[in-house]
């Protein structure tokens, strides 16, 4: 029941004002409802209605002795609640002995009511309605309407077109499920307020009301299609992932090439999600990725070509030129090989930055930890080597012969002693070049080492029928027979090589004396060799 709170007597000579619902005027007669109804609606003559007074908190509202006030009369299972005219008789503590003035009250007659004071009220000065100043018009409601009109919802925006429109009444007819005629808005009161209310409830309400009546038509179709969305996803696979927000373009591709690709191989949705900022200061702004897809395996495929991540890999100083190559050669051919994105130096940190897949970034790792082993190798291979050269320029001034600049050598034969390079030809520094190796600009020769640190020269310089004699290893000691002698425990001393650790180490032949003119040592003491720096032994 919707309509302004009034008042109403039984009869022009009652006192009691029961509260009631003003809900419509028919010409002299008003429309009126009672709470809970306990009374049916009914008309009743518009001198019998009043307006209820304004609530004015009655805070300074202090009875007075033979003072006319109105006492409060609660509702009964036959009456609905109401005011009654009465007098104050006397006054006790904050108790109010009341005398009604009226026969016709709920009380029997000359019967006096005891209240408190917040049982009363000042008498209410209000005049009954006069109907000729009531205005009432009725306003359609758009069909799109229809439903929130006849619901509950609409309560609210009627109440307050009643209310800041100054309206007697402000409500809708029609409303019954049962009814084929269309819905109306009922509203009632002085010429302008009438006014105010239509522009309020067409121009205001109604448009926005339209409009949001087909938001919830559109989320209500939203609302099922993602339950739909939801019940399909709970029984599908998926992963989430992050990654620096810079790789997002290589992994969408040019016009969406790569991701696309990606999706349709294999049968996967991928959902990117960028954030504007980082949520730690300092740190890279990430995206997530979302992977989603009717099998594990398909959904992990996919991540392992779209996940790319960076890590760094911590370098020694003295590795920095071993690890990054000449002109960053070495580090360029491993980011190809293994195809990074990128492989930086950070010189700041010492540290090596590779970015990439997962597996590419595990093959870079990979390879450069073998790489990294290989430099303590290279490392006595080159202080070897150097050695070696060593014991060569000694032969050299012992023998008489210095290397010096030159033209380009003549041909030498073979087997004769002071023949230099390997068909006897002179190196362009004048260093010849012999089966085993070559001497490079600064005058050190390049050899071959083993993985247990002991050198084997091209042609065989070690044990075995057709190898001469052997580098030494990481301990500076070559091999050589038990206690330093050949198989047969004869033989001369041989010539001398210094070692790493700076020992000398003997080299004694099988059978033979000394080295032969092609000869070195074998089993039978006759191995054939090549003289390194283009002598022969």
């Amino acid at each position: 029941m919707h309509g302004t709170p009034v008042e109403v007597r039984k009869n022009v000579k009652s006192t009691t004002w029961y509260n009631a619902v003003l809900l419509d005027v028919n010409g002299d007669d008003v429309r009126v409802g009672f709470e809970d109804d306990i009374w049916p609606s009914r008309d009743v003559p518009a001198s019998s209605v009043r307006r209820c007074p304004e609530d004015s908190g009655e805070d300074d509202f202090s009875p007075q002795i033979d003072e006319v006030v109105e006492v409060l009369v609660s509702a009964s299972e036959s009456n609905p609640s109401g005011w009654a005219h009465g007098r104050v008789k006397t006054i006790k503590n904050s108790f109010y002995f009341i005398t009604f003035t009226s026969t016709s009250s709920t009380q029997k007659a000359k019967q006096d009511l005891i209240v408190e004071r917040n049982a009363l009220r000042r008498a209410n000065g209000e005049k009954p309605l006069d109907v000729s100043k009531i205005f009432r018009k009725l306003i359609p409601v758009d069909p799109e309407l229809h439903q929130w009109i006849r619901s509950q919802d609409s309560l609210g925006c009627l109440s307050h077109v009643q209310s800041k429109g100054q309206l007697l009444v402000a409500t809708c007819s029609n409303t019954e499920a049962t009814t084929e005629k269309d819905p109306e808005v009922l509203l009632l009161g002085g010429e302008r307020e009438v006014q105010l209310g239509e522009k309020l409830l067409t121009t205001i309400h109604f448009k926005y009301q339209i409009e949001m009546q087909r938001f919830h038509e559109e989320r209500d179709r939203l609302m099922e299609r993602l339950a739909q969305q939801r019940q399909w996803y709970s029984a599908q696979h998926q992963e989430v992932f992050s990654v620096d927000q810079s790789l997002v373009g290589k992994i969408i591709g040019k016009k969406g090439e790569n991701i696309n690709d990606i999706r349709e191989r294999h049968g996967v949705e991928v959902y990117i999600e960028d954030t504007t900022s980082s949520s730690s200061r300092g740190a890279r702004p990430m995206s997530t990725i979302t992977v989603t897809g009717e099998t594990a395996e398909s959904v992990k495929a996919a991540r392992d070509e779209l996940e790319f991540i960076t890590v760094k890999i911590p370098v020694e100083a003295d590795q920095v030129g071993w690890i990054l190559g000449k002109g960053y050669q070495t580090i360029t051919d491993i980011a190809k090989k293994t195809e990074l994105h990128h492989a930086r130096y950070d010189g700041s940190s010492n540290s090596l930055e590779l970015c990439g897949l997962r597996h590419q970034v595990e093959d870079a790792k990979l390879l450069i930890s073998v790489h990294r082993e290989y430099l303590p190798v290279y490392q006595d291979m080159d202080e070897e080597q150097h050695l070696i050269q060593q014991s060569f320029d000694q032969l050299d001034e012992r023998s008489g012969y210095s290397k010096g600049k030159g033209k380009k050598g003549s041909k030498g034969e073979e087997d004769s002693y002071p023949s230099k390079g390997k068909d006897g030809k002179d190196g362009k520094d004048g260093k010849g070049k012999t089966d085993d190796g070559w001497y490079g600009k600064d005058g050190k020769g390049k050899d071959w080492k083993g993985g247990d640190g002991k050198g084997e020269g091209k042609d065989g310089r070690g044990k075995g029928k057709d190898k001469g004699m052997e580098e030494y290893g990481k301990n500076g000691k070559g091999k050589d027979g038990k206690d330093g002698k050949g198989k047969d425990g004869k033989g001369t001393e041989g010539k001398e090589w210094r070692g790493k650790d700076g020992k000398d180490d003997g080299r004694k032949g099988k059978d033979g004396k000394g080295w032969g003119k092609d000869e070195g040592y074998g089993d039978d003491g006759k191995g054939k060799r090549k003289g390194k720096g283009g002598k022969d032994y």
